[in-house]
Protein backbone atom coordinates (compact mmCIF):
# COMPACT_ATOMS: atom_id res chain seq x y z
CA UNK A 1 0.00 0.00 0.00
CA UNK A 2 2.79 2.42 0.91
CA UNK A 3 4.61 1.55 -2.32
CA UNK A 4 1.57 2.37 -4.44
CA UNK A 5 1.03 5.67 -2.65
CA UNK A 6 4.73 6.56 -2.87
CA UNK A 7 4.86 5.79 -6.59
CA UNK A 8 1.82 7.98 -7.20
CA UNK A 9 3.32 10.80 -5.16
CA UNK A 10 6.64 10.74 -7.02
CA UNK A 11 5.56 9.61 -10.52
CA UNK A 12 1.96 10.70 -10.81
CA UNK A 13 -0.02 8.78 -13.42
CA UNK A 14 3.02 8.29 -15.65
CA UNK A 15 5.12 5.12 -15.74
CA UNK A 16 8.26 7.16 -16.31
CA UNK A 17 10.97 7.10 -13.60
CA UNK A 18 11.47 10.30 -11.61
CA UNK A 19 13.93 11.01 -8.86
CA UNK A 20 12.54 11.08 -5.35
CA UNK A 21 12.92 14.48 -3.82
CA UNK A 22 12.22 13.28 -0.25
CA UNK A 23 12.41 10.04 1.69
CA UNK A 24 9.16 8.24 2.48
CA UNK A 25 9.89 8.58 6.21
CA UNK A 26 10.06 12.37 5.77
CA UNK A 27 6.78 12.47 3.85
CA UNK A 28 5.08 10.47 6.61
CA UNK A 29 6.06 12.90 9.36
CA UNK A 30 3.33 15.14 10.80
CA UNK A 31 2.91 18.51 9.11
CA UNK A 32 4.19 20.40 12.14
CA UNK A 33 7.45 18.43 11.85
CA UNK A 34 7.97 19.25 8.17
CA UNK A 35 6.21 16.26 6.61
CA UNK A 36 3.01 15.89 4.62
CA UNK A 37 1.13 14.01 7.37
CA UNK A 38 0.64 10.85 5.27
CA UNK A 39 0.15 7.79 7.46
CA UNK A 40 2.79 5.08 7.11
CA UNK A 41 0.54 2.01 6.85
CA UNK A 42 3.32 -0.42 7.80
CA UNK A 43 3.84 1.30 11.14
CA UNK A 44 0.09 1.61 11.63
CA UNK A 45 -0.35 -2.11 10.97
CA UNK A 46 2.37 -2.99 13.49
CA UNK A 47 0.66 -0.80 16.09
CA UNK A 48 -2.69 -2.47 15.52
CA UNK A 49 -1.17 -5.95 15.75
CA UNK A 50 0.64 -5.04 18.99
CA UNK A 51 -2.74 -3.89 20.31
CA UNK A 52 -4.02 -7.45 19.74
CA UNK A 53 -1.19 -8.80 21.89
CA UNK A 54 -2.16 -6.29 24.58
CA UNK A 55 -5.74 -7.52 24.40
CA UNK A 56 -4.55 -11.12 24.80
CA UNK A 57 -2.99 -10.19 28.13
CA UNK A 58 -5.83 -7.96 29.29
CA UNK A 59 -8.91 -10.04 28.40
CA UNK A 60 -8.24 -13.70 29.34
CA UNK A 61 -11.92 -14.34 30.16
CA UNK A 62 -13.32 -13.39 26.75
CA UNK A 63 -14.60 -16.04 24.35
CA UNK A 64 -12.27 -15.00 21.51
CA UNK A 65 -9.28 -15.40 23.87
CA UNK A 66 -10.39 -18.88 24.92
CA UNK A 67 -10.61 -19.82 21.24
CA UNK A 68 -7.07 -18.52 20.52
CA UNK A 69 -5.69 -20.21 23.63
CA UNK A 70 -7.20 -23.57 22.68
CA UNK A 71 -6.07 -23.31 19.06
CA UNK A 72 -2.56 -21.86 19.41
CA UNK A 73 -1.33 -21.60 23.00
CA UNK A 74 -2.16 -24.93 24.61
CA UNK A 75 -0.86 -25.04 28.19
CA UNK A 76 1.71 -22.26 27.75
CA UNK A 77 1.23 -18.56 27.18
CA UNK A 78 1.44 -16.40 24.08
CA UNK A 79 5.24 -16.12 24.03
CA UNK A 80 5.67 -19.90 24.28
CA UNK A 81 3.16 -20.68 21.52
CA UNK A 82 4.13 -22.25 18.21
CA UNK A 83 4.66 -20.19 15.08
CA UNK A 84 5.02 -22.86 12.39
CA UNK A 85 1.94 -24.10 10.57
CA UNK A 86 -0.37 -21.48 12.06
CA UNK A 87 -2.50 -18.71 10.56
CA UNK A 88 -1.06 -15.52 9.08
CA UNK A 89 -2.70 -13.58 11.90
CA UNK A 90 -0.84 -15.59 14.55
CA UNK A 91 2.43 -15.35 12.61
CA UNK A 92 1.92 -11.58 12.39
CA UNK A 93 1.49 -11.38 16.15
CA UNK A 94 4.77 -13.19 16.65
CA UNK A 95 6.60 -10.94 14.17
CA UNK A 96 5.88 -7.86 16.31
CA UNK A 97 6.05 -9.41 19.78
CA UNK A 98 9.46 -7.78 20.32
CA UNK A 99 7.76 -4.38 20.00
CA UNK A 100 5.25 -5.39 22.64
CA UNK A 101 7.96 -6.65 24.99
CA UNK A 102 9.90 -3.41 24.72
CA UNK A 103 6.83 -1.31 25.46
CA UNK A 104 5.45 -3.23 28.41
CA UNK A 105 6.76 -3.68 31.95
CA UNK A 106 6.19 -7.11 33.43
CA UNK A 107 5.17 -7.71 37.03
CA UNK A 108 7.30 -10.55 38.30
CA UNK A 109 4.84 -11.95 40.89
CA UNK A 110 5.95 -15.58 41.33
CA UNK A 111 8.32 -15.31 38.33
CA UNK A 112 6.91 -18.24 36.36
CA UNK A 113 5.69 -16.17 33.38
CA UNK A 114 8.42 -13.54 33.31
CA UNK A 115 11.54 -14.34 31.28
CA UNK A 116 14.77 -13.40 33.06
CA UNK A 117 16.69 -12.28 29.97
CA UNK A 118 13.94 -11.38 27.48
CA UNK A 119 11.36 -9.36 29.45
CA UNK A 120 11.55 -5.83 30.85
CA UNK A 121 11.21 -6.49 34.56
CA UNK A 122 14.35 -5.14 36.24
CA UNK A 123 15.36 -2.34 33.86
CA UNK A 124 13.83 -0.35 31.01
CA UNK A 125 15.28 -2.83 28.49
CA UNK A 126 15.56 -6.62 28.72
CA UNK A 127 18.63 -7.85 30.61
CA UNK A 128 19.64 -9.80 27.51
CA UNK A 129 20.17 -6.47 25.74
CA UNK A 130 21.65 -4.42 28.59
CA UNK A 131 24.05 -7.26 29.49
CA UNK A 132 24.52 -8.97 26.14
CA UNK A 133 27.97 -10.39 26.99
CA UNK A 134 26.51 -12.36 29.91
CA UNK A 135 23.46 -13.29 27.84
CA UNK A 136 25.69 -14.91 25.21
CA UNK A 137 27.35 -17.06 27.89
CA UNK A 138 24.25 -18.32 29.74
CA UNK A 139 23.26 -21.96 29.17
CA UNK A 140 19.49 -21.35 29.23
CA UNK A 141 18.68 -17.94 27.70
CA UNK A 142 14.93 -18.61 27.91
CA UNK A 143 14.73 -19.25 31.66
CA UNK A 144 12.08 -17.60 33.81
CA UNK A 145 12.81 -15.40 36.81
CA UNK A 146 11.57 -18.11 39.19
CA UNK A 147 14.05 -20.61 37.71
CA UNK A 148 16.93 -18.24 38.55
CA UNK A 149 15.90 -17.48 42.15
CA UNK A 150 16.62 -20.20 44.69
CA UNK A 151 16.72 -19.84 48.47
CA UNK A 152 17.03 -16.04 48.46
CA UNK A 153 19.85 -15.80 45.91
CA UNK A 154 20.31 -15.69 42.14
CA UNK A 155 21.46 -18.95 40.57
CA UNK A 156 22.35 -19.29 36.90
CA UNK A 157 24.42 -21.73 34.89
CA UNK A 158 26.91 -20.21 32.46
CA UNK A 159 28.86 -21.94 29.69
CA UNK A 160 32.12 -20.99 31.43
CA UNK A 161 33.09 -19.73 34.87
CA UNK A 162 32.91 -16.02 35.57
CA UNK A 163 34.85 -13.74 37.84
CA UNK A 164 32.98 -12.51 40.94
CA UNK A 165 32.35 -9.05 39.44
CA UNK A 166 30.37 -10.53 36.50
CA UNK A 167 27.85 -12.47 38.53
CA UNK A 168 24.09 -12.10 38.41
CA UNK A 169 24.01 -10.13 41.66
CA UNK A 170 25.67 -7.26 39.79
CA UNK A 171 22.93 -7.14 37.13
CA UNK A 172 20.06 -5.96 39.24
Amino acid sequence: MDTIRANFLWQGAEDKFKYHMAKWEMVCRPKDQGGLGIINTRIMNDCLIVKWIWKIFQEPDELWFKFLKAKYMGEGGFFESKTKGVSQFWQGLHKVKHLFKWGVVFKVRNGDHCKFWEDCWAKEVPLGISHENLFRMVRNPYCSVSECWEEDEWVMDFKRSLSPKNTIAGLI
